[in-house]
Formats: structure tokens, sequence, C-alpha cells
């Protein structure tokens, strides 16, 4: 090939503009989605971490069923795993926390992202200082001076660079801390966002076995042995927590050690939803592959004449072939450029619809991998596009150079080919469609669900820094008790209620109890702990449908009694009456069990997510000022009119510290969705572009199909055939291969929702109204696609089309 061919070639594809543009355009986008969501599946759960051996890097997280997060590993428990694993080389706490910055009067200037770490942290990470040091056990020892450890970017930000920064202090929680390190440029840990490093300890009341049980959220970072896997290290820790009797009290049997390689951090619950979007977009690169052949074959049966008198001028068979091969290499190369050039603002995309987090250590774009797929694509698509061009251009060559190239009779093989393209773009885009169906309908009877309390007018507002870290019990119970209080008196409030656990909040609490009737037994069942004042029920709707509700007398004393869900009524009772029978709770370690009497009973409330399994009780109990307090507030008005007042009102209360969020719960409990919707919404829009992409195959399909029978519309119409009949005629050539499609879709659309099976929600991996309604869009859609060239085959004039002829 010499640069000539490719000038040569520029000039033919450049006196087609269209051709071309439509080419590289479709090329273009389906190179550069492919690329966009491929370069996240490898950077997210294949690429190499920029930590030493970060293979051995694990994160130990406690799983407890009915709560969907890690609820952390005690610190007794920690070091015995550090003692007794054979499988790890070490371990550190960690967590994080978003500390309030203050200036020298104690008035807030902002926050900043914190991670708590234990010193070996840093040693397990493999990571040196920038400047200064890191921690040591000295920074945790009790009475140790305060000490903070920057972020490259914050040391940059705050002290531009400076390096007499080591031993300035910085004012944290209405306390002092020093520098006395900055981290490497680009060091991630737990992800960029975090701007400071605080040293992590333990009392030794903390430490001590008692205390095992005590699940505080703090998690765990772990470097397993050379040589070991995660799966035996799992195993060897759950034997670990069966043999401390320590944790017999602790979530019962429900606890389970998992031991997770540190890039979860990142993945999260992604990658079941990354997989799926690799596997939709490369659908929808198959079906723009195939409209991108469709458009190679029409423009090559169109060129048969020019190629049979370049046959006829002595230009060989690889001549021909390599005029092919070179057109179908500008065009595959073209849309790859534009492919790449497109990768910044899918990835924004991506990120935008969190399927690509921020904060990564690892550089997420154009990589090698992603270099060698997009090549080994377009090469395999630019074979398949010159031997089309080539399989053409075979016939006759009188016949051809005779018959011309706008009305010869393509051969019967290439016309097949053409409509086998468009019946599997049609297949391929029901199976999309199909599961993308399912999936909405997942989604659409997750929030049918009833939630237990009315969630329409309904705010909620963290009140977590309303009271500054370590405050007095006293002035704790005495802001959250004001705060309640003046919140019913502003005009549009109906009522309003502190609690511990509201549910979809930020908190959960769990509490083993005795149950009634079976007080010897060793294990004894665990429950939500959910401590609330008088008001907590009225305020978020929740009916009581035995008994009644807390007096505000007995939430000021903090009175014995108690009132349950229906599942623990069920589960203990049975038909039985609950009310005035009793049973014992559990409220921490060294501490006696206390004795309450059940005065009520309320539905079981939906705690955590929608599509949770009442698997755990709910105990209420009636405290004035509950820990980790939120305060649920039912409005009169547009819940959003309130926000203001809230705001003003906490800065009254404290005029140093502020409200949390104030959202309604209705998008609290919209949010635990959201990364469904996001993912709808995102294959909705594959969807939606194969379906264009399949309507524009059958139109081109029909349309030349029509061209090249104008002369025999011509014949029929001279013979008497109405303008009726063609047209029904061409419109049922092209519904026949849309039905073809949706036949050929049928067992794709159910292996597809077979892989969709974890995320659908009473809805069947074949549900027939959601593939009616596939059907009938597709019809609709194959119909309009039609209609134009069916239109057009009617319009013919028989004396013109004859005359041509």
């Amino acid at each position: 090939m010499t640069p000539s061919d490719f000038r040569q070639t520029f000039r033919r594809l450049s006196r087609a503009p269209g051709f071309s543009a439509l080419s590289v355009l479709l090329l273009g986008l389906a190179f550069g989605a492919l690329a966009c969501v491929f370069s996240v599946v490898y950077g997210l759960l294949f690429k190499p971490l920029p930590y030493p051996q970060a293979d051995r890097l694990v994160l130990v997280e406690s799983r407890v069923l009915g709560i969907p997060f890690d609820v952390g590993l005690s610190t007794p428990l920690r070091e015995e795993i550090v003692q007794a694993a054979r499988g790890i080389d070490g371990i550190a706490a960690w967590r994080e926390k978003n500390v309030v910055l203050r200036d020298e009067t104690g008035r807030r200037m902002g926050s900043l992202d914190a991670a708590l770490v234990e010193p070996q942290a840093f040693g397990l990470l493999g990571v040196q200082p920038a400047l200064g040091r890191l921690f040591g056990a000295e920074d945790v020892a009790e009475g140790a001076a305060r000490s903070v450890v920057l972020s490259w970017d914050e040391w940059q930000k705050r002290y531009g660079g400076a390096e007499d920064a080591i031993g300035r202090a910085l004012r944290l929680e209405d306390q002092d801390y020093r520098v006395i390190g900055v981290l490497p440029q680009g060091f991630v840990f737990p992800t960029s966002e975090i701007r400071l490093w605080m040293p992590l300890g333990f009392s030794a009341d903390e430490r001590s076995r008692s205390r095992a049980g005590s699940f505080d959220g703090t998690l765990a970072l772990a470097r397993m042995r050379s040589g070991s896997d995660i799966g035996p290290v799992g195993d060897e820790l759950n034997g670990i927590t069966k043999a401390m009797p320590e944790l017999d009290g602790a979530f019962g049997d429900s606890l389970k050690l998992q031991v997770r390689p540190i890039r979860a951090l990142w993945t999260g619950e992604r990658r079941d939803a990354l997989l799926l979007m690799l596997l939709a977009v490369s659908m929808v690169w198959l079906v723009t592959g195939a409209n991108v052949v469709n458009l190679f074959l029409a423009r090559a049966l169109g060129r048969r004449q020019e190629s049979a008198v370049t046959a006829a001028l002595g230009a060989t068979p690889w001549q021909r072939a390599r005029i092919a091969m070179i057109e179908a290499a500008v065009l595959c190369a073209t849309g790859v450029a534009l492919g790449c050039a497109l990768l910044p603002a899918g990835l924004a995309l991506l990120r935008h619809f969190d399927l690509l987090p921020t904060g990564t250590p690892q550089a997420i774009g154009i990589d090698a991998p992603t270099l060698l797929l997009l090549a080994a694509l377009a090469f395999a698509l630019c074979v398949v596009l010159a031997l089309a061009g080539l399989a053409v251009q075979r016939g006759n060559l009188n016949d051809m150079i005779r018959r011309g190239g706008s009305r010869h009779t393509a051969g019967g093989a290439a016309q097949t080919a053409r409509k086998s393209l468009v019946v599997a773009q049609v297949a391929l885009t029901v199976a999309l469609l199909f599961g993308i169906g399912v999936l909405l309908r997942s989604t659409q009877n997750l929030l049918a669900e009833d939630v237990g309390f009315r969630r329409d007018h309904l705010l909620y507002v963290a009140l977590s820094d309303l009271v500054p870290a370590g405050a007095a019990p006293e002035l704790r119970a005495a802001r959250l008790t004001e705060m309640a209080e003046r919140t019913r008196a502003l005009p549009g409030v109906a009522a309003a209620g502190l609690g511990s656990m509201i549910p979809f909040g930020h908190s959960i609490a769990t509490t083993s109890y005795t149950a009634p009737g079976n007080e010897d037994a060793k294990d004894q069942p665990i429950g939500y702990d959910q401590k609330v004042d008088a008001g907590y029920f009225t305020a978020l709707g929740i009916p009581i449908l035995r008994g009644r509700a807390f007096s505000p007398e007995e939430v000021r004393a903090g009175a014995p009694v108690a009132v349950v869900d229906e599942q623990f009524v069920k589960r203990h009772f049975g038909e039985a009456d609950p009310l005035g029978q009793r049973f014992k709770i559990g409220v921490g370690p060294d501490q006696p069990d206390i004795d309450v009497a059940i005065i009520g009973v309320v539905p079981t409330l939906k705690q955590r997510s929608l599509d949770e399994v009442a698997d755990r009780v709910a105990i209420y109990r009636p405290v004035a000022a509950p820990p980790y307090a939120a305060m649920a507030v039912r409005t009169t008005v547009d819940p959003a009119a309130l926000v203001g007042p809230l705001k003003a009102l906490g800065e009254e209360i404290a005029p140093k510290d502020a409200l949390g969020p104030i959202v309604t719960l209705g998008d609290r409990v919209a949010d635990t969705l959201k990364d469904r919707t996001r993912l709808n919404a995102l294959l909705g829009l594959l969807g939606v572009t194969a379906l264009l992409l399949a309507a524009v195959g059958l139109y081109a399909v029909l349309a030349y199909a029509v061209r090249q029978r104008v002369p025999e519309f011509g014949v029929r119409m001279a013979l008497g055939a109405r303008a009726g009949n063609v047209l029904r005629q061409v419109l049922a050539q092209g519904l026949l291969l849309v039905g073809a499609g949706v036949v050929l879709g049928l067992p794709l659309s159910w292996l597809f929702a077979r892989l969709l099976s974890a995320r659908l929600y009473h809805v069947g991996t074949f549900d027939l109204p959601t593939l009616a309604a596939v059907a009938l869009v597709l019809g609709g859609i194959g119909l309009l696609a039609c209609l134009w060239p069916a239109r057009r085959a009617a319009a013919t004039d028989p004396a013109v089309a004859l005359r041509n002829e």
C-alpha cells in the first residue's frame, strides 16, 4: 500500500460525504462507548494498584444479616486476629471522619475529610513521608500531643508547600493539632478526597476482651502473608470468631467476617453493574457494526459497474481487494480516533452516574489494554467490511457493465446478507430492551413497597453536628431537647420526633435481648435498638397497632417500657396478646440487662432498603436525648419551605456548630435505589441507540430494495395493481424482518434476563407484559422505518419506470 492508494481512497470517500460521515460517526460513537466502559472495568477491577504488593492488601469486614454495610471490627477481635491468624501479616484500624476546622475564636471555618488510622496502617500500605514523619506508637499513647499528617494537595493549598509547615497548629474539633508530616503527591487512602490523617488509638478498656462484642464501625485494613489466598484466610478468620466466647452476644450466628481485596474500597458494589454495562455496550457495538457493514454493502452494490470497468481495464483481483481494504481501514481508523477523542466525555458521564468513583488511586482512561481491544475490534471489522465489499464485486463483468451501477440486479447473496444483518440487529435490540424493561419494572415494584410509615411531607434532619464531639451529656440533652421543642413550634410543622435510628438514616444500632419464655437460652437473639422520644411515632406517621406510644413522662424518666414491631410479636407470641409481657434487653458490656414491659405494637418498618426481608425485630425504648440522634419533621407545607427556618434555628441554638444534612425522607428512600435508577438510565440510553440503529438498518435495506424493484412495480401497476397493494407488499417485507428479529431475540432476551436475575424484584426472567411492550415498540418503530420506502414504491409512475428500464 502506497501513499497514492490512501490519497485515492480519501478522494473516493470525499465524493460520498453522507456515507463517509455517517459511517465514521457511528463507528466513533460505538468505539468511544466501548472504550469508555472497558477502560473503567479494567481500571477498577483489574488494573494494578500503586501500592507495594497490592495483591496482598485486603479489607477485613464484619457482615451481619440484615445490615447492608460493614459494621467494623472491635479492637479485641483485631488483636486476636493478629495473634492467631497465620494468613495475616498485619492489621490496622481506620475510619473516615469529617472534621470541623475552626479559627482562633472557635468559629466554624469549614470542614475537611479526614481519615483516622492506626500508626501501622502506613507501613501496611508501604508509604514513606514526603516531609516530616508519620505516626508512631508515641502518637497514640495516653496523654500524647495531638498530631496530623497532611495530604500533598492540602499542604500546597494551606501552606504553599513551605517546609516550615511541620510543627504548625491546626484547630480541629475545638482542639489544637500539630502538623508532623506530609504524604507524597498522588498517595490515596482511602480516597483522594482525604485531606489529612489523624492517629487512631484505643484505651486499655477498649482493648479488654470483654469489649470484643462492641462493634463501632471501625474498619480494618490487613496484609496477607505471602502465598496466602483470600478464601482460606476468610475461613481462618471466621474460625477465630467462633472460638471467642466473648463474641457470643454480638449479632448471634449472623456475624461473618469477609475478606475482600483492597480495591473493593473503590469498586464498592459497582462490579456487577459495570460488567452489565460492558455487555450492553458490546451489544450496541455489534448493532452498530452491522449497520456499518450494511452501509458498506449498499455502497459496494452501487459501485459494481465502476468495479467492473476497473477490472475490464486490467485491474487484478488483488488490486480491487486492496481498494476495499484501504477504504475499510480508513473508516475504522477514523472511527477509533473519534472514539478516543470522545473518551473523556464518556468518563465524565459514567462519573456523573456514579459508575466511575472519584478518588481512585489508579488512573483510569486510555491505556494499553483499551488500545489493544480497540485495535483488535477495528481490525476484525475492517476484514469484515473488506470481505463484504469484495463479495459484491463478484459476477459477470459484461453484465455489470451493460446493466449499470444504478439498476443492476444485485446478487441474492448480498441482499440476503443485508436482511440477515437487520434481523440480527433487531434480535440484539429486543434482548437489550427486554433487559431494560424488566429492570424498570423491578424498580417500580420496589418504589411501590410499603415501608411502614408515611414518607410524604417528612423531613430528615441530621443532628450529629449540633453537639460538638466530647460534649457533656447535659449539654447534649439540652440542645437536642430545645431543638425538638422549638421545631414543633415552627409554622408549618405538624410534628417532630427524635430517634437514634430513623429509617433510611445514617445510623444503625442493635441489641441482644432475652426472648420471652426462653430466658435460659444460651444464644440471645439480636434486634434493632431504637431509642426515641414521645413525638417519634407521630412524626413518622407510624400507626400504633396495639396498645399505646410513649408518654412524655416515660421519655423524661427513661421508663422500663418498650414498643415492639409486628415481627417481634409474630416471632415470640404468635397469636397471643403481647401487651404487658416482659423481657430483658442487653445494654452493654459489664452491665446488667434491663427488664422492660411491652406497652405497644407498631408495623415492621423497612429500615435500610426497599427490598430487605424482615429478618430482625425492632425494639423501641423511650429516651429524651437519643444517641446519634436525628430528627423527623412532619410538615403541613412543602418540606423545602422549612429547610431555611430549621437551619436558622440550629444556628441560634449552637452558633459555633451547624446542623447536618436536611433532606426529605422520600428522597432518602429514593436514594437507596439511585444505583438502580442510574444504571437504568444508562442502559435506557443504549437501548434507544440500538433501537434507532436497527430502524436505520431496516430503512436502508427496504429503500435499496424498493429502488431496485422500481421497474417491477411499474409493470405491476401497468397491469392493474393498485398502489395500496404495493404499499402493503413493501410493509409486509419490512415487518417480516422485524418479526424474524423478535423471534430470534426471544432466547437472547431470556439469557440476558437470567444474567440480570439478581437485580430483578417480583419480575420473572420471561416477563410477558415486558416482552409484549418491547414487541409493540419495535413493531411501531419498524412500521415507521418501512413507511417511507413503502410510500415511495406505491407512488411509482408506470410510464416513467418502464421508460427508464
